[in-house]
């Protein structure tokens, strides 16, 4: 039984009939105002934030029923008259947002904020999440909000100055109009005519084999258009992972099978008319299971006689199945024993990482369906569509210009949608019903039925001289996987190459196992195994420093690899497809120690109970992917004399699509407002592997960079032909001679079919290298942590937009603050995760972040666009490891596992051997 109500959304008028239980989230995405996100359903996060009768209230917990002859007003009622407000404008002026997915509820919070000072706006916006900015760009918005005028829509493009947008320029990112003001724009918002939607029944079990499964009451419910199970899918083993071919992991996965692996796996698929109808059905299906022995830890699992998780005979590439060992790599050079024999001092530690959760706001969604030529269409938030194109035609038989696969606007990734999670099912699906179909993950499927980051034991052991020379390093590392392989390799590969590989020692060894456990499985992270490597190798060097009684830093600088260093550790004989490219670290030594006052020898700061002290940390990571990584672009010139941008590249969030724009109108001589971008779509763009490793800058837009050099060359022969001149310059959107001149349009308008393509592999990658420091309070009666200051500055090559560079380094920061001090997958002896809200998974807020600082040290690398390297990634690595150096500065103590939880850090306290005097 439904209700009808009166009420008023952005000043219009509604009667609707609304049934008992609806959400006001809900009705208002019904009735299109889709800048009202979908995050949490709990009230934790602030995305669906309105004002009902003017006051701000979380609209996934409000009741619809509740709002009779009431007025509510979301992000789409600010703008009025063609102006926005002004804190729509300060969001844009300040660049308050990345992705975009929090950014209207955070508007709609801000709006009503009250408050003065600094600190009392970051209180009042514990309600909103926000996982990509770090909230820096967020609270510098507000302040500037508080004060600003409404301003003209049209003048917010280039905040209203005469910015061209090009190559070292901090342009405003280009989707910011649509994100500020709520446009129908992620994939979410776009619903056909005739959808129905899926749902899939998870394991209870870590380790089952399915006898039988009866549907029939489930299938009897109103509504319920069809139930698949493993019996009604091809059985063809491939991997969730977003890898270019020849893919490196397990092939260990099926749309449906008949064992599962772990609490949360697929049992079976139900599409409805309703997600309500499709959910109810799901309960009613009843499994008979034949329970399985389950293991949890990668140790155990790698025993001879553990249970074998992956027995199946079609799953293949796995190096060692009756072991449980998804994927192996041993890096070594020189002679570790030698090494270790001619060492004064030897360290040995064992680290404890855990798993963690990507959350990214939007959830993992797909909604596919078949075009009137045949076509397979999947609409996705995915990092990779081309990957994706190319599984569905392996696991459906179907060649890949019958299949279409594009990205919306991308609510955030950090990796974990490089995965095939749901588009598989939905292309099924739509397949055999021939009907759009949908499917949207809730926030627990995210926590539980996604991916993590691998949980890894890394066992360090080093050698040093008395004088801090570093003459040998062992590092052994068991990653937890999960119940399938996908990045199982990979990841476990940089976990030792690229933290050994920073420092110069001659004898270096790096054992890495990727082990199977019955638990949800690990995949691609912000940092990518690297995260983990560096929190040991950066901890332990720390260690040694104090050892020796030799500054941190100044053992750093000691040991690090120089500018003509050649990095061998990882390499395939004389092939160093991983170079230094250009080096500005000991710049970035500089900025920091400066920024924070640090001076060698400095002692902890002691103050009662409270005592404080200094971290620091370094980090290097790859530019992409050399040799396997590729970019396709296209670009022409338009009958209008504006340029199309075609690249399959995809912004996540990190305005890539921006910074692509900007390399498009250096080169050929116009402001980015000429450039128009199409991206992201295996039908209308050429091929790019997609959006990870740090690649997109660095290998797309180099793509970019010569094609536009292409295109450049090609208006000037023809303008040459024109004026008869060879001493031609493109500027202001002419083509100039020292005597004439003509347009761009003019010559589009002479000119058919003017373009260029351009496809990019790098044969080399260029790593960017992090310093960061930070100065932490340890309360030693409580054990909290409270990080005063974080300062980072990072060898970048060249800053091609210097603020979303900003950005994307002060997030990753605040990722590795959330990954040092409080998050964590918590997990019970069935593999089963018992924190899987945003309310218990403890991500910082606002109120949680220090005092931060970014320093771009730009020296011009020669292999990227315009010097420029990657920095999507790097920015998370050294956090934690600077955090547990300032920690062990103040008290003396050393933390090993993560996340340094105030319980952790009071243990370690009371039972250490080093006297807390106040």
């Amino acid at each position: 039984m439904s209700d009808s109500l009166n009420f008023q959304v952005n000043e219009q008028t509604y009667t609707e009939s609304i049934s008992p239980g609806t959400s006001l989230l809900s009705l208002l995405r019904n009735l299109g105002w889709y800048g009202v996100h979908r995050v949490c359903e709990s009230g934790d996060c602030g995305a669906c934030t309105v004002w009902v009768d003017d006051k701000p209230i979380h609209s996934c917990i409000y009741p619809a029923m509740r709002i009779e002859e009431k007025s509510v007003t979301t992000i789409e009622g600010l703008a009025t008259d063609g102006k926005l407000s002004p804190m729509q404008s300060a969001f844009l002026e300040k660049q308050g947002f990345q992705c975009g997915f929090c950014t209207p509820g955070v508007i709609m919070s801000a709006e009503k904020v009250n408050c003065k000072s600094e600190t009392e706006i970051r209180s009042a916006l514990r309600g909103n999440l926000c996982r990509c900015t770090g909230y820096q760009a967020i609270i510098e918005s507000i302040l500037l909000g508080r004060k600003a005028e409404p301003c003209e829509v049209r003048d917010q493009v280039l905040h209203g100055h005469e910015a061209k947008g090009q190559v070292g320029e901090s342009i405003a990112k280009q989707d910011g109009i649509e994100i500020v003001t709520g446009k129908p724009v992620y994939t979410a918002d776009y619903t056909p005519a005739g959808l129905l939607h899926l749902k899939v029944l998870r394991s209870p079990h870590p380790h089952a084999r399915i006898r039988k499964i009866r549907t029939d009451k489930a299938k009897a419910i109103p509504g319920v258009h069809a139930i698949f199970t493993h019996e009604d899918v091809p059985r063809i083993p491939y991997t969730t992972a977003g890898h270019a071919d020849p893919q490196p992991d397990p092939l260990d996965h099926y749309l449906l099978d008949n064992k599962v692996r772990f609490v949360g796996d697929r049992v079976a698929a139900v599409v409805a008319e309703t997600v309500a109808i499709a959910e109810q059905a799901c309960q009613l299906i009843e499994v008979d299971y034949e329970i399985l022995p389950h293991i949890i830890d990668p140790e155990q699992a790698m025993e001879r006689n553990a249970v074998v998780i992956h027995d199946e005979p079609e799953s293949c590439q796995i190096p060692e199945r009756d072991r449980n060992i998804a994927g192996k790599v041993i890096l070594e050079k020189g002679n570790i024993e030698q090494g270790f024999a001619a060492a004064d001092l030897i360290i040995e530690n064992t680290y404890n990482l855990p798993a963690v959760q990507h959350v990214h706001l939007e959830p993992h969604i797909s909604t596919s369906w078949l075009d009137e030529d045949g076509t397979l269409v999947i609409r996705s938030s995915t990092q990779v569509p081309f990957h994706c194109q190319t599984l569905l035609s392996k696991i459906f038989d179907l060649p890949k210009d019958k299949i279409r696969v594009f990205k919306a606007k991308i609510g955030g990734g950090f990796g974990n949608k490089q995965e095939i999670l749901t588009e598989d099912l939905c292309a099924f699906v739509t397949l055999k019903t021939g009907r759009p179909v949908q499917w949207e993950f809730t926030r627990t499927e995210e926590f539980t039925a996604t991916n993590s980051r691998h949980a890894m034991k890394i066992q360090l052991k080093t050698g040093v001289k008395l004088d801090g020379t570093i003459v040998a390093q062992d590092m052994a590392a068991i990653s937890n996987t999960g119940a399938y392989g996908n990045h199982a390799t990979t990841v476990v590969y940089l976990t030792g190459c690229f933290p050994l590989g920073l420092y110069r020692c001659a004898n270096q060894k790096f054992v890495g196992h990727a082990v199977y456990t019955n638990t949800m499985p690990a995949g691609a992270f912000r940092g990518y195994g690297a995260t983990q490597g560096s929190f040991a190798v950066e901890s332990q060097l720390d260690e040694i420093a104090q050892r020796l009684n030799i500054d941190p830093l100044e053992l750093r600088l000691k040991n690090i690899i120089s500018a003509d260093d050649v990095l061998t550790l990882g390499s395939k004989g004389d092939d160093h497809f991983h170079v230094v490219g250009s080096y500005g670290i000991v710049e970035c030594f500089d900025k920091v120690s400066q920024a924070l006052g640090y001076i060698s020898g400095m002692q902890p700061i002691v103050n009662g109970h409270l005592r404080r002290g200094f971290g620091f940390a370094v980090g290097m990571q790859a530019s992409g992917l050399a040799k396997i990584h590729t970019a396709c672009v296209k670009i022409s010139l338009k009958t209008d004399g504006k340029f199309e941008l075609r690249t399959g590249s995809i912004d996540v969030g990190t305005g890539s699509d921006t910074t692509l724009r900007q390399i498009a109108a250096q080169v050929l001589g116009v402001s980015i407002a000429d450039i128009e971008l199409i991206a992201g779509d295996t039908q209308t763009t050429p091929y790019d592997s997609g959006s990870y490793a740090s690649a997109t800058i660095y290998i797309s837009g180099q793509a970019v960079n010569l094609a536009a050099q292409k295109l450049r060359d090609k208006i000037l022969e023809l303008a040459a032909q024109i004026l008869r001149s060879p001493q031609l310059i493109i500027a202001d959107n002419k083509v100039k001679s020292p005597t004439a001149e003509i347009s761009l349009l003019e010559i589009a308008q002479q000119a058919e079919n003017l373009s260029a393509e351009s496809e990019y592999a790098a044969d080399k990658c260029s790593m960017t290298f992090a310093v960061q420091g930070v100065e932490v309070e340890v309360d030693t009666e409580t054990g909290h942590i409270k990080v005063l200051r974080s300062i980072q500055a990072i060898d970048i090559g060249k800053a091609i937009n210097p603020r979303i560079c900003e950005g994307q380094a002060i997030g990753g920061m605040i990722m590795g603050l959330g990954y040092a001090l409080s998050e964590e997958l918590r997990i019970d002896e069935q593999g089963k995760i018992l924190n899987p809200r945003l309310r218990t998974y403890q991500l910082p807020t606002a109120l949680d972040v220090p005092a931060m600082q970014v320093f771009l040290v730009e020296k011009a690398d020669p292999n990227g666009p315009f010097g420029a390297k990657g920095i999507g990634e790097i920015g998370a690595n050294c956090t934690a490891p600077a955090i547990a150096n300032a920690i062990a500065h103040a008290t003396g103590i050393r933390l090993t596992q993560l996340p340094m939880t105030p319980e952790r850090v009071w243990r370690h306290l009371k039972r250490s051997l080093f006297s807390i005097r106040e």
